[in-house]
């Protein structure tokens, strides 16, 4: 029987693109297609799927939270990242909460495909180009110590914030209206006063001063 394969992207000429793709493989079957965090859980409530490609930043649910209320409603269901990060703190929410496989947009179809058909047999798959990340991961490497949490101004914890859930500048300046290149301001003196290097670096801050969890 083919491998019957959900995917989840708001990007309707991307998914159109991915279809083409994997149709072209005899034991692939697309069994539906979704453009937000919330239609995901319905369409896999209701239809039987073995794979579900995830789009790591969906509308209204990032595709962590999607991913993890989807294993909830079907345990064995084999969930891939599809995603633009290259970050190691992706790779490690996803792989903690079940997810099977992590592969970047920018990666050749023969990746995907190769995810595909490893995770439905219950193994997982880490696209080549985040192999470092993934060492790092493992290594103890750790970022140059953070600054507390009380050094942002209000206006830039909100925005290191929605920076720590892949949000865009675009994204985030309509969220607080704001211009973009007030966000990009905020997101240099972010970085500048926190000794920052990297977006990973960022997240890691964000989750161990507790920002994620503030309301």
């Amino acid at each position: 029987m083919p491998i019957r394969v959900l995917m989840a992207d708001d990007h309707a000429m991307f998914r159109g693109g991915l279809r083409t793709l994997l149709e072209r493989e005899g034991d692939i079957e697309i069994a539906g297609e979704t453009s937000s965090g919330l239609e995901t859980l319905s369409v896999v409530r209701d239809l039987e799927v073995d794979v579900l490609l995830l789009d790591i930043s969906m509308p209204g649910m990032t595709g962590t939270h999607a991913a993890e209320a989807a294993l909830k409603l079907k345990p064995r269901l084999a969930i891939i990242m599809l995603t633009m990060h290259e970050d190691e703190h992706y790779m490690r929410e996803a792989f903690k909460i079940g997810v099977r496989g992590f592969v970047l947009k920018k990666s050749p179809p023969a990746s995907l495909v190769q995810a595909i058909r490893l995770v439905v047999q219950g193994r997982q798959y880490v696209d080549p180009h985040l192999s470092e990340h993934l060492i790092a991961m493992y290594s103890g490497r750790t970022p140059e110590p953070a600054a507390k949490r009380n050094e942002l101004t209000s206006r830039e914890q909100e925005v290191c914030k929605l920076l720590a859930l892949g949000h865009t500048n675009g994204e985030i300046s309509r969220q607080l209206f704001i211009s973009e290149r007030t966000v990009e301001t905020h997101r240099a003196n972010i970085m500048t006063k926190l000794n920052l290097r990297s977006r990973a670096e960022l997240v890691r801050y964000a989750m161990e001063s507790g920002l994620l969890k503030s309301p």
